[in-house]
């Protein structure tokens, strides 16, 4: 019934708005590739999964690099927080995955919109902690969270390791699948959890992304950590947040999507929290380079898209 007004979610989450110097351009093909492997509109297949019976929902996310962003960056963060408001509301219970570098920020943010949801730090390396975690959740959720490549490693879009830098959570999705359980993976690099279904075609169209040649195992970014449902996002908090939007349109709920005053908020916050842009390794208030009156303009054309979607069938007379 909406599914023109997802796919119109779904362009517009992918919009690049990134100046030279960052990687661009590739948004595009990540998003056609996923499309063309998809029922329907990628933002409506992921809600339509989240659409169910109460049920506990798991959302892996936080980005941090030493030296650089040593308490995340925000993109994952803030995404994590609308959808898990957003996922409380409809009757889930959401615990969220993150390491102990990314905690403190991603805590304040749940104690600030005053959520339910549970935090738990991941260890470097605890297939346990991992197993209980995938035991646990009945839907588990990946938002900007790094899939390992071939070879088992995970890269950032600079083709610099991130190995021992965080938890690779590989074996958590792994395990999850295992038990016969649904996953939502929501990126926008290809590198993340959730693009493995679509690796090979990936590196076919995007070499110069892979770049196999600079990564030091040959393996490239691009993950292998394939989910039941994928969401492509200029930023992955982009994508998040069209999911939110699609749940709004399924259970005709305009308050289900985020709002751009929410989203300014977040960024100025951000900062406060010592959260990075990922763009520029600044705290500053923008997400991937991308600033946050930017961001917000584009939460508001979302709920422009659901607000119009949502009226009662109008025919002109003339």
């Amino acid at each position: 019934m909406h599914d023109v007004a997802a796919d119109n979610i779904d362009r517009l989450v992918t919009v690049e708005i990134r100046r030279p110097g960052v990687t661009r351009g590739f948004k595009s093909v990540l998003y056609d590739v996923a499309r063309a492997a998809s029922p329907g509109p990628l933002v409506m297949e992921a809600a339509m999964l989240l659409n169910l019976a109460p049920c506990r929902i798991g959302i892996v996310t936080g980005a941090a690099v030493a030296g650089h962003m040593p308490l995340g960056e925000n993109d994952g963060p803030f995404g994590a927080v609308v959808l898990a408001g957003v996922l409380e509301r409809i009757g889930h219970s959401v615990t969220i995955y993150t390491d102990p570098e990314c905690a403190g920020p991603i805590r304040a943010l749940i104690a600030q919109d005053g959520l339910k949801a549970m935090l738990v730090e991941l260890d470097r390396d605890n297939p346990a902690q991992q197993e209980k975690a995938a035991s646990d959740t009945d839907i588990l959720i990946a938002i900007e969270r790094l899939g390992g490549n071939p070879n088992g490693h995970i890269y950032g879009m600079t083709a610099v390791s991130r190995d021992g830098g965080r938890a690779k959570v590989d074996a958590m999705f792994h395990a999850h699948a295992a038990l016969g359980r649904h996953s939502l993976g929501i990126g926008d690099g290809g590198n993340e959890v959730g693009f493995g279904a679509l690796r090979e075609t990936l590196v076919e169209r995007l070499p110069y992304i892979n770049q196999a040649d600079k990564t030091p195992c040959g393996g490239g970014v691009f993950s292998t950590v394939a989910t039941t449902k994928l969401v492509v996002g200029s930023t992955s908090n982009l994508g998040a947040y069209g999911v939110c939007a699609a749940l709004a349109l399924i259970r005709n709920d305009l308050s289900l999507c985020h709002s751009p005053e929410r989203e300014l908020a977040l960024h100025h916050v951000g900062v406060g929290l010592g959260l990075t842009d990922g763009g520029g390794g600044g705290v500053i208030a923008a997400c991937d380079g991308i600033p946050a009156e930017a961001n917000a303009a584009m939460v508001l054309l979302m709920r422009s898209i659901v607000e119009r979607a949502l009226l009662p069938e109008r025919k002109r007379a003339f």
